[in-house]
């Protein structure tokens, strides 16, 4: 890439090894023909953008997804005069069919998108946070939740020829194990295959089945189980650094900010506002 003050980080999850992601921020660059063997979903925020692909040159709207097949020569072109950020997810071709598979309910071909724009708001604002999610220290639960929804809405909305979702039955015992196993193991490192395992249901399936039966997908839920024991942790006096590894979370900034948005107060003001009450009642 040749760029003017460009500012580019490519980087693999130890939990997403199929998938790579890129983040530039530049005013203009220039990408000669070239291929990947991944899936591309890039979006860029910011004018100016020319893609050619397929015989075609597109002018790319600001926050507009473009979707590159695998194996497919491309160009692309930038100029600003403002600094725009782009956004990438580079998506391994067995994850992609695996996940088409998932959806399909059956063995699927990779699947094959047409059009390389996407004029999807929904889908566009999707990827854009989905990739701000993944530059967090969150979980391995919350980080491969986050791509399979991800892949599966792409697929289905974009792919061509694609699969129509299955009725979901009434799958109770397999979403309750799953539950039960959030509630024992809360402050572990759990994965999506683990209780994909558990449930005797594929990882699709089981994100589906459980945000129907309990209202949240596998990896909210843990985050609520691991806020309310920390709760009970912080009215005991426990430090709030302790409470934070003991309950799970990778650092006390990222429990910070998940208690504060469930909780609406921060861990210390819930400390302070704890300890007036025990007060008030002495």
């Amino acid at each position: 890439m040749k760029a003017k003050e460009s500012r580019t980080r490519i980087w693999r999850s130890q939990y997403l090894q199929s998938i790579e992601l890129v983040h530039g921020v530049y005013k203009s660059y220039s990408l000669p023909r070239h291929f990947h063997e991944e899936l591309e979903l890039g979006i860029r925020q910011g004018d100016g953008w020319q893609f050619n692909y397929r015989g075609t040159m597109y002018s790319v709207p600001s926050n507009t997804l473009v979707v590159t097949q695998p194996g497919e020569a491309h160009h692309a072109d930038s100029t600003s005069a403002q600094d725009c950020t782009f956004r990438g997810l580079r998506v391994g071709a067995d994850l992609l069919q695996q996940v088409a598979t998932e959806v399909a309910g059956r063995k699927t071909e990779l699947p094959f998108f047409p059009m390389p724009l996407v004029h999807d708001r929904d889908l566009n604002t999707k990827i854009v946070q989905v990739h701000q999610a993944l530059e967090q220290s969150i979980s391995q639960l919350e980080q491969q939740t986050l791509i399979l929804d991800l892949l599966a809405q792409l697929i289905l909305r974009c792919a061509e020829n694609p699969p129509c979702l299955a009725k979901l039955g009434e799958e109770i015992q397999p979403v309750n194990r799953v539950r039960a196993y959030l509630e024992d193991h809360y402050d572990q490192d759990i994965s999506l295959e683990q209780l994909a395992q558990i449930a005797n249901l594929s990882s699709f399936h089981l994100n589906r089945s459980f945000r129907k039966t309990f209202g949240l997908p596998p990896h909210a839920y843990q985050i609520q189980v691991r806020i309310l024991q920390a709760k009970r942790l912080l009215r005991k006096e426990w430090s709030i650094d302790k409470v934070a590894a003991e309950t799970g979370f990778a650092s006390q900034s990222h429990f910070g900010s998940h208690f504060k948005r469930l909780v609406c107060v921060t861990p210390r003001q819930y400390i302070q506002d704890s300890k007036n009450v025990i007060d008030f009642d002495a």
